[in-house]
């Protein structure tokens, strides 16, 4: 093998790993913020709240800001 060859072999390597690192690094930030209530993907993002807002929360809310 020429040297060429073995730059060539080795950069796509590189790039494959880091890629893969990425990819892991992005699925364990999402695992850690669903495990906290917080949901994205693609479309949208949802976020899981303990208490469910009633008329009263609502005005207070809207009148407020």
């Amino acid at each position: 093998l020429t040297q060429t060859t073995l730059i060539f072999v080795g950069t796509i390597l590189g790039v494959v790993y880091v890629v893969r690192q990425v990819s892991w690094g992005i699925k364990s930030i999402k695992e850690s913020l669903e495990s906290k209530g917080i949901r994205i993907s693609d479309k949208s993002v949802s976020v899981k709240t303990q208490k469910r807002f009633d008329r009263e929360d609502y005005v207070d809310a809207t009148q407020n800001g």
